[in-house]
């Protein structure tokens, strides 16, 4: 069973949330194609400030960052991940797509981050990027 959660903090623009079901729909489906069928990942949107803080504190990263994913166990796929809405719309309009379009992405790259895919080296972050950009994709074409 696939569970998701969606919480969004204060001081984050409207224009980048997205509904619950619209990111249950994301999820249901990379996990489909990814022939995932227990899941269970928080997601949880927030600003520049306390994504900068996530990243000093836990990845002793001081910077600003678009997602952050925390697998939370190592037998079953379960994450906490954090977006930062302030960073996807600065992102939508430097690729000159819409603020759903990159929330969109973000939900897919930080599943496939909680799935097991990661992005530290270069053939690892083309290959994740081929797929998150395939999914990206099919799910508009499914809106």
């Amino acid at each position: 069973m696939i569970t998701t959660s969606l919480t969004i903090v204060s001081n984050v623009p409207r224009d980048v949330s997205l509904s619950a079901s619209a990111v249950e729909k994301i999820i249901q489906h990379v996990c489909k194609a990814e022939r995932i069928k227990d899941a269970e990942l928080s997601f949880v949107i927030i600003n520049d400030g306390r994504i900068r803080t996530i990243n000093r504190n836990f990845l002793r990263h001081d910077y600003v960052t678009d997602v952050i994913t925390f697998p939370l166990e190592q037998k079953q796929v379960s994450a906490e991940i954090y977006i930062n809405g302030q960073q996807a719309k600065r992102q939508a309009k430097e690729h000159q797509v819409s603020v759903k379009n990159e929330m969109t992405r973000l939900v897919v790259h930080g599943t496939l981050h909680a799935i097991g895919y990661d992005d530290t080296t270069p053939t690892s972050k083309k290959r994740m990027d081929s797929i998150q950009e395939r999914y990206v994709s099919e799910l508009s074409l499914n809106q």
